[in-house]
């Protein structure tokens, strides 16, 4: 099995948070759309023997894509791909975007899951945000697709976001359960260097909430959803019981997936790739029938086991000592000994004879916990 994604790069405006690449050039999006088409067939035949699982349009802003567009590109997938019967289609879209038109465009594709990026039912932090739709709007557009048929919904919440006060999360987190969504992404916020919140930390004029308030929200966040039956299956997701997101479980259970437009990764189990992040690049190199400028990393064994590490930590599921032994012969032994001294830890590790993973408050402080069980790499002799 394997899956594919589809990095789509434009939006109409930049969130001040978001670090993904994009363009705000919209008059490019049909050539992006045609260069696509051309990565699509050139990209076939590396993977003509796995069977497609999920297809995942993210972004960026895909929901600027028009529906024919978005039918286009999938009728070319299913061409130039095996596709699993059941595959998981999803496209990430938000709410101004998804008029009754569109919504009808929509049903004529095979699009069978949407995640919409809300960010906050406050009016005020979506306009801290930057965001194009208010809370209105975000509710009503979710109300419009359950009424669509389109019931298979995630919804993309931020907290820990300066002048959030606990308040007005625990309304926002009310707001979402009262609308009956199957899952939820919510992500604390984070500084990235290349943002507008990222120059004004640099500037002092903005400060990142302190970590009692971020936890309060956090152990609220868990709490509330927890309490309507979600599983918290994942750091920053949780799902009712068969909504889980398949294609993002399958990235972190290291499944091959095949990355397609600028910036996009791929990954085949033995190497990363990446396309050059420079959607005008990506389409003079695809009009002149050539794959665009990719950079390629191929993975030491050390590599692997850290990506196993930080990738199953972030699950439910956690590690697993036989896979561990099996797979990572060389590194079972100080994985047992991180284990021994994390296991008096309760309240953020818990352990089996075979499995081990973190606790909701461990999820909380994973990045320090990680940081203990990889293993860094072995430098080379000066000279060599």
């Amino acid at each position: 099995m394997a899956g594919i994604y589809i990095h789509i790069p434009f939006c109409k405006s930049r969130c001040h948070y978001c670090d993904f690449y994009s363009t705000v050039k919209l008059t490019y999006i049909d050539d992006f759309v045609a260069a696509l088409m051309t990565e699509l067939r050139l990209r076939q035949n590396a993977w003509a023997n796995k069977k497609i699982e999920t297809i995942y349009f993210g972004g960026g802003t895909p929901s600027l894509l028009s529906g024919v567009q978005i039918k286009m590109i999938l009728d070319n997938i299913a061409h130039f791909f095996d596709i699993d019967n059941d595959c998981e289609i999803t496209l990430e879209a938000n709410p101004e975007n998804l008029t009754v038109k569109y919504l009808n465009q929509l049903k004529q594709t095979p699009i069978n899951r949407i995640s919409l990026g809300i960010q906050s039912f406050n009016d005020d932090v979506l306009k801290l945000l930057n965001r194009s739709h208010n809370a209105s709007k975000a509710i009503y557009r979710i109300e419009q697709l359950q009424s669509s048929g389109l019931t298979n919904i995630s919804v993309d919440l931020i907290y820990g976001i300066p002048g959030l006060s606990f308040l007005e999360w625990e309304n926002t987190l009310f707001q979402f359960l009262n609308l009956k969504v199957p899952h939820l992404s919510a992500y604390h916020l984070t500084f990235e260097e290349k943002t507008v919140f990222g120059h004004l930390l640099k500037n002092n004029k903005i400060n990142p909430v302190d970590e009692s308030q971020s936890f309060a929200q956090y152990n609220l966040l868990c709490q509330m959803i927890n309490a309507q039956g979600f599983e918290h299956y994942e750091i920053s997701n949780f799902a009712k019981q068969g909504k889980f997101s398949r294609h993002n479980s399958n990235y972190w259970n290291s499944t091959p997936y095949l990355g397609l437009g600028p910036a996009a990764h791929s990954f085949d189990g033995h190497t990363r790739q990446w396309n050059e992040a420079n959607v005008f690049k990506y389409i003079n190199h695809l009009e002149s029938g050539k794959l665009p400028s990719q950079e390629k990393e191929v993975l030491t064994p050390v590599d692997k086991f850290n990506d196993y590490i930080v990738t199953r930590l972030r699950t439910k599921d956690g590690i697993n000592l036989d896979e561990i032994k099996r797979n990572f012969p060389q590194f079972f032994e100080i994985t047992k000994q991180n284990i021994e001294h994390y296991r008096k830890m309760q309240a953020l590790f818990t352990c089996d004879e075979k499995r081990c993973k973190l606790t909701e408050k461990g999820f909380f402080v994973s990045d320090s916990i990680m940081t203990d069980f990889i293993v860094l790499p072995k430098k080379s002799p000066k000279g060599l």
